[in-house]
């Protein structure tokens, strides 16, 4: 078991109504009118020319403003998720951003890392937190997702839009409100194409068919490694897709649709993987002191890879 200390979404400049402002989002009205209606996507916040490091910086000076503990020491920071910047590229802005968000310019002052990783996409995050649960040697590392969706191809997929919402969470050892109980993922490579998969072969229909499958895999793994079952959850951070895949997905489950925390694919669409960690901690504010509550958060990435975590939440406890 680990713990998250602090989860913080950081605002961005703006914020677009789908339907008014949809040529801005690479929508026709038409598409923009479905998207609101049917999907359930109402505002997306949004970055306009921002440059990247930029981007990063001001979210983090965000996270470091808010903390009003003493400046923590990280053994990683850590971007995720979609590819736009990963590799060479991605750590360099992300060792800018931090160095200067954390006002900390000497690299023989720190030895925390900076690096990116896209490696499953939306589900990333949580390998990550696999990869955190295993290894004893991090204490403490801080976490970074979210993309500028300046393109078509990020922003608007069949039955998503992605806004421009970046999201900084501490992964600690040190007890806190919120315990991360445990951790599944899950990879099928015979959907390695992601959105390159042809309609007319048949795998995108055969991805659809597998993809309520898979999520079911993946949190039936989640709940056996932390003795829990379904009747345990009692609220459901959603992959922000859309609201009619988790009407699926919770029939499939055999979970109530009120379970189902939906209020964020209206008010800030997908946010890549940041949707979980968005989720918690808008489900965190606004629960009473003294309260106790399970949460199942799922993700699913082009590729295709699940995952799904279970956050114990105990509001009241001493943070560090």
């Amino acid at each position: 078991m680990f713990y998250i200390s602090r989860n913080i979404t950081a605002d961005a400049p703006r914020v677009l109504n789908v339907v008014e402002d949809h040529d801005a989002l690479f929508l026709s009205a038409s598409s923009a009118k479905v998207f609101s209606q049917w999907y359930g996507f109402h505002e997306l916040p949004y970055y306009d020319n921002t440059p990247c490091t930029q981007y990063y910086q001001q979210a983090l000076q965000t996270f470091v403003d808010a903390d009003n503990s003493a400046p923590a020491h990280y053994d990683a920071v850590v971007h995720n998720h979609t590819g736009a910047l990963c590799g060479v590229f991605g750590e360099r802005v992300m060792l800018r951003s931090t160095r200067a968000a954390l006002g900390n310019n000497d690299a023989d002052e720190n030895n925390w890392l900076p690096f990116s990783s896209s490696a499953t996409k939306c589900a990333t995050p949580m390998q990550l937190m696999k990869y955190f649960e295993r290894n004893r040697t991090l204490n403490n590392v801080l976490l970074v997702t979210g993309d500028i969706a300046d393109n078509v191809d990020l922003r608007v997929n069949p039955v998503a839009l992605s806004s421009d919402t970046i999201n900084m969470v501490r992964l600690t050892r040190t007890p806190s409100d919120i315990s991360v109980l445990s951790v599944a993922t899950l990879f099928d490579g015979q959907f390695s194409g992601g959105i390159y998969l042809q309609s007319n072969d048949g795998m995108q229909q055969k991805y659809n068919e597998f993809y309520q499958i898979n999520v079911e895999k993946v949190v039936e793994r989640c709940l056996a490694d932390a003795n829990l079952t379904r009747d345990d959850i009692d609220v459901i951070l959603p992959h922000n897709v859309n609201v009619q895949t988790w009407k699926k997905l919770t029939t499939k489950l055999g979970i109530s649709m009120d379970k189902v925390y939906t209020k964020n694919i209206a008010r800030y669409g997908h946010c890549f993987g940041g949707d979980l960690f968005v989720n918690l901690n808008d489900v965190y504010n606004e629960l009473d002191s003294q309260t106790s509550i399970i949460c199942l958060a799922v993700a699913a990435g082009i590729g295709a890879s699940f995952g799904a975590t279970l956050f114990g939440i105990s509001k009241g406890k001493e943070t560090e």
